[in-house]
């Protein structure tokens, strides 16, 4: 009977737009349905978001403070029915990109009281770990240095014994 009504109600507006504006049913834009698309992608190459969740290591009072949402937001979308919107799918995948990208990079540092201090822990492991290669780097140089200077020492010895048994050579032919 309800359905009768509707389509009359669409016959008589002419709109189907109208209709579902006044059931409080939203058209899609094609913008939304290109993040939709996008989000489908991520899910698919991330996971649920709790598998995302545990993967970074976070509780989940944690996630929502590093996604800065309530902590009941959270609950809503890990219940069936409801979707976290885009961009916090977007966060999410920025978020195991950089984990991916720089290893000790934690979302701690993102959600921690006070990021000026793990800025400065962070340049602190990284200018620790340089010196470390430069150390190596400058051990390997002064080897190869000393390689390269006794195979030229060799070298011109060779030379030197060449020229001697090519003169003794010469020598022992004129003296016959």
């Amino acid at each position: 009977m309800e359905t009768e009504s509707l389509n009359n109600e669409i016959l008589l507006k002419g709109d189907l737009n109208s209709v579902k504006q006044d059931l409080g049913i939203r058209s899609k834009t094609s913008l939304r349905m290109v993040y939709e698309a996008q989000v489908l992608v991520i899910k698919k190459q991330l996971g649920s978001l709790e598998k995302i969740r545990t993967d970074l290591g976070l509780s989940q009072r944690k996630m929502s403070q590093l996604l800065m949402v309530d902590p009941s937001a959270w609950t809503r979308w890990n219940k069936s029915g409801e979707e976290a919107p885009p961009h916090i799918w977007r966060a999410l995948q920025w978020y195991m990109a950089l984990q991916e990208k720089i290893p000790g990079l934690t979302p701690q540092y993102f959600i921690g009281k006070d990021p000026q201090i793990l800025h400065e822990k962070a340049l602190l492991q990284i200018k620790t770990l340089r010196s470390h290669f430069e150390e190596q780097n400058a051990q390997i140089f002064a080897d190869l240095q000393k390689e390269v200077r006794f195979h030229r020492r060799l070298s011109y010895s060779m030379i030197a014994l060449s020229l001697v048994m090519a003169a003794a050579t010469v020598f022992s032919f004129v003296t016959h």
